[in-house]
Order: structure tokens, then C-alpha cells, then sequence
């Protein structure tokens, strides 16, 4: 290996080097996700992501949502490693500087990737921006330092390295607990398996098989294969859903719907809505999102369901009759599928969840309007903070005369008793529901309450 004073760089940079251009790609979707909050979904989306992405070829947008995964699901790790490697802070207006070195670190310590490839490229991308060429050499040395001591920088500062940033762990603290804290975290950094809900009254365990899956207590299967789904058996007829078995819990939560009215609110992309109308009821899917609405209604295309979709401002909709049920999935700071969705943990800020759960409050009053006498209302959010979740459930049984809660029982939950919390509600956490090997288990964060109207 190089020694870090002799950089070895090359005269000209050659743009056209391979990987350049995926791995520049990588640098720039992680700016935009922990410097200006974007989700990292929408940016690789191949129809209307970013631009830059969409002009990659598709094996080269598949090793930048690799890396970027990667990135992100160690980014608390590979922070601890630069304040190790480093000689001096990294200049604080040069963050594509940053983006580039953490980019590269993330393929040097925890992908199966050459070093020096990960090196040269980085130095190579550092070398063409005019902001950062300066810092061509100091790149050079802090790569390959992390590539000479690559083990042992996992066995002491990466092992050792907070997987959270701190306010986020203050709050799960808080919240959970100091044991529960150090669980969650040890959870994300398993690379998660899929999670789906087959359709109906299919055989699941036929699907089980086919698939390659395994059985959770909840119902749904969870694959152990990585091939892409869309390549999988069932899923252009319609058999089955992507869907994170504790995102299924709600719309079970309502029990029987057959022939039941039943709004499914802030319903894009569909799956609650999904379980639903396969279950028999009318569904009427409601989002103020006319694109997210339009995955809704291909996914109710590709499995042959039927239902109404309505596209509209939750708190100013008011239809002409209430429903038999309602399940709101409201909006929330998803900080419980940060295992899924990495980019979660570096995109939210500590204000967006006492914010969202003030709005929740509005909502669900509104949902509580549209029930029927004697109807029932699930209330769930995709967060792990109570603040989106118990809070807002507690504070609306207190206020709202209108309805009392509506125990959850562990027979509903496939006897998954840890989730249930002292409110008779369901409370997931990541590292609920544990399975052999590691990987194999977890759910995502979830809440999801039910109260009856009076």
C-alpha cells in the first residue's frame, strides 16, 4: 500500500474510469439526505428520482443504493472513524469533501470492495470539484490510513461508535430505556429481510414454500432471498404484497370487515388498504398525494381489488356518510423504520416530532368524526416516539368524550405479548420479536391503538 505522504495521484483525471460516476452519484445523494433532509427513496426512484441517478445504467444505480444503504446504516460508525483518522477536522464549508471520504469509507470497512479502487475513485471525484482539489492529498492520506488499520477500526472505534445521533438517542432513552436503546441499535445494523402479506385466503403456507419464507407469529412471510421481487413467483398475478409485518397489524386490529365501509386514511401506497379489500370490505383510500395515489391504485390493479380513492386534505374532507371503521396511519417522523430506511436516522430533526404529533391530535379527532356510532378507529404511526404515538392516544381518550379504548388482545397479535404496552395498545420496537439467526427477526417501530365510538 501507498505510503500516505507519496499520494500517487494520477496526472489527469479520466471521467470515464470505472465506478466513477456511480460512486460521484453516491457522494451527492448523501448530501442531499443529511444536509437538506430528503428521504433517499424518492431520490432513487428510477422514473422520477434525481436526475443524475436516473441517467445511471441499472447496475450502476443498484451499487449506488448499495453504497448509499451502507453509507447511512454505519454513517454513526464511520463519523467515529474520521474523528480517529483524521489529523485535523475536516474544513466545514467542503462537504462534498465529507460526502466523498465518507463514501468511500463505507465501501473500505464494511463492503466487499477492493481498497484501492475505493481510494482512487474518491480521490479521483475530490480531484475535479475546484472546492475540494486542494484536499486531494489530505483524502489520499485519510483513506488509506482507514484501509491499513481497517481492523483494527472495526474491532475497537466501530464497535464502540453510537449507531444513533444524539438527540435521537436521548429520546429513545427517554422513552424506552437504556437497555431498550442498546437493542434498537444493535437491530439496525442488521440488513433487514421483506416482509409480505399474501393475499386473501391463499394458501400461506404454499406461498411459504414457493417464496423461500419463513412464518411470523403475525401471519406474514419474511423472505430469505435476495433476489429482486419482482422477479418472484406470484408477484405479477397479484398474490402478494410487500408489506412490514408490524405495518399488517393495524388494518387487523378492525377484525372482520366483510361487506364493511371502511376508510383507510393517509392510505398511499396501499397496503393497509390492500388488506382491507381483500378481506371484503369497502375501502375508500384517502391521501393528499396524487402521485403516492397512483402507486396505490397500480399496486389495486396488479391484485385485482377494488376500492374508492379519494385524493384530498384529511382535516378539510368531509364525506357525505361516516363509516363503518376508519384506520389512520398518520403522518410521522417513520423514525421506526430506520432499519429498513437508514437515511431516516440522518434526514429527521428533533422539532419534526413534536410537530407531527400535534398534528396527529388533529387527525384523529377528525377520523373519530367519521365513524359511526359503535364503529371502531385504529389510530398507528411508524415512529418509535411516544411523543407520535402513546401521547397523542392518551391525550385524545382524555379529551374526546366520544370514544374509549379498545384493549388489543395477544390472540391478535399472533401471542406476541411484548408488544402489547400498559394501554392495551401495540408498541413495536426493532428488536421485538427475535428469530434465529439475528437477521431473521425484528419488526419494524410501530404503534397502533383502537377505541370504540360511543
Amino acid at each position: 500500500m501507498n505510503n500516505p505522504s507519496d499520494p500517487k495521484l494520477p496526472a489527469k483525471i479520466n471521467n470515464s474510469l470505472a465506478g466513477y460516476e456511480p460512486r460521484r452519484v453516491a457522494a451527492l445523494l448523501l448530501g442531499l439526505v443529511v444536509d437538506e433532509g430528503h428521504s433517499l427513496t424518492p431520490l432513487c426512484d428510477s422514473a422520477t428520482g434525481n436526475a443524475r441517478f436516473r441517467a445511471l445504467a441499472a447496475n450502476d444505480r443498484a451499487m449506488v443504493r448499495a453504497i448509499l444503504m451502507t453509507a447511512l446504516r454505519f454513517r454513526g460508525a464511520i463519523l467515529a472513524v474520521m474523528k480517529q483518522v483524521m489529523d485535523r477536522p475536516e474544513p466545514r464549508r467542503a462537504r462534498d469533501l465529507s460526502h466523498n471520504l465518507h463514501i468511500a469509507a463505507a465501501q473500505i470497512l464494511f463492503m466487499d470492495l477492493p481498497d484501492s479502487a475505493a481510494v482512487n475513485l474518491s480521490v479521483a471525484a475530490i480531484s475535479t470539484n475546484k472546492m475540494t482539489q486542494r484536499f486531494k492529498g489530505f483524502a489520499n492520506a485519510v483513506l488509506r490510513r482507514i484501509g491499513r488499520e481497517k481492523q483494527d477500526l472495526l474491532d475497537k472505534t466501530v464497535k464502540n461508535a453510537s449507531v444513533l445521533p444524539q438527540w435521537m438517542s436521548k429520546q429513545i432513552r427517554s422513552d424506552f430505556g437504556k437497555q431498550n436503546l442498546a437493542q434498537i441499535e444493535a437491530m439496525i445494523l442488521q440488513e433487514p429481510y421483506l416482509d409480505v402479506t399474501v393475499k386473501g385466503d391463499r394458501s400461506i403456507d404454499g406461498w411459504m414454500r414457493k417464496l423461500d419464507a419463513v412464518r411470523l407469529a403475525t401471519g406474514s412471510l419474511r423472505l430469505t432471498t435476495n433476489m429482486p421481487v419482482q422477479k418472484l413467483e406470484g408477484y405479477r398475478r397479484g398474490a402478494w404484497w410487500v408489506q412490514n409485518a408490524a405495518a399488517s397489524i393495524p388494518a387487523n386490529l378492525l377484525g372482520d370487515v366483510s361487506g364493511m365501509s371502511v376508510a383507510d386514511l393517509c392510505a398511499a401506497p396501499g397496503g393497509k388498504s390492500a388488506q382491507l379489500a381483500s378481506a371484503g370490505a369497502f375501502v375508500t383510500s384517502v391521501d393528499n398525494s396524487q402521485m403516492r395515489l397512483s402507486r396505490l391504485v397500480e399496486n389495486f390493479h396488479r391484485l385485482e381489488l377494488e376500492g374508492d380513492v379519494v385524493c384530498a386534505d384529511l382535516l378539510e374532507w368531509n364525506p357525505v356518510q361516516q363509516f363503518d371503521h376508519v384506520l389512520l396511519d398518520a403522518p410521522c417522523s417513520s423514525t421506526g423504520t430506520m432499519r429498513r430506511h437508514p437515511d431516516v436516522i440522518w434526514s429527521k430533526k428533533a422539532d419534526e416530532v413534536n410537530t407531527l404529533g400535534a398534528l396527529q391530535e388533529k387527525m384523529l379527532n377528525k377520523a373519530i368524526e367519521l365513524v359511526k356510532p359503535g364503529g371502531t378507529i385504529v389510530f398507528a404511526t411508524c415512529s418509535i416516539a411516544k411523543a407520535e404515538g402513546e401521547n397523542v392516544f392518551a391525550k385524545v381518550l382524555e379529551t374526546n368524550r366520544q370514544v374509549e379504548c379498545q384493549p388489543v388482545l395477544s390472540n391478535e397479535v399472533g401471542g406476541l405479548d411484548e408488544i402489547i404496552n400498559g394501554q392495551g395498545a401495540v408498541r413495536c420496537l426493532p428488536h421485538h420479536m427475535p428469530l434465529d439467526p439475528k437477521r431473521l427477526g425484528g419488526l419494524d417501530g410501530f404503534f397502533a391503538a383502537r377505541m370504540k365510538k360511543l
